[in-house]
C-alpha cells in the first residue's frame, strides 16, 4: 500500500491539504508545516490541491 508523506522543504503551511483531508491523516506540526500520520493511506485529493507539490505518495525518499 502506498502512503502519503510531506516534503517539508516544499511545504509553505497553507493548509490546503488539511482542509480537503477527510481521513484526518494530515495535520499541521509545531512549525506550521503539514505532516502525515504513520500508517496512512494514499491521499490523491490532498496531493492535487497542494500548490507547491509537497504532498507525495509512495516511498519516502
Amino acid at each position: 500500500m502506498k502512503k502519503t508523506w510531506v516534503d517539508k522543504g516544499l511545504c509553505i503551511g497553507c493548509e490546503a491539504c488539511v482542509s480537503v483531508d477527510e481521513d484526518d491523516v494530515l495535520f499541521m506540526d509545531e512549525d506550521g508545516l503539514a505532516e502525515a500520520k504513520e500508517n496512512n493511506k494514499e491521499l490523491k485529493t490532498c496531493q492535487m490541491v497542494c500548490p507547491t507539490g509537497a504532498i507525495k505518495i509512495g516511498d519516502k525518499e
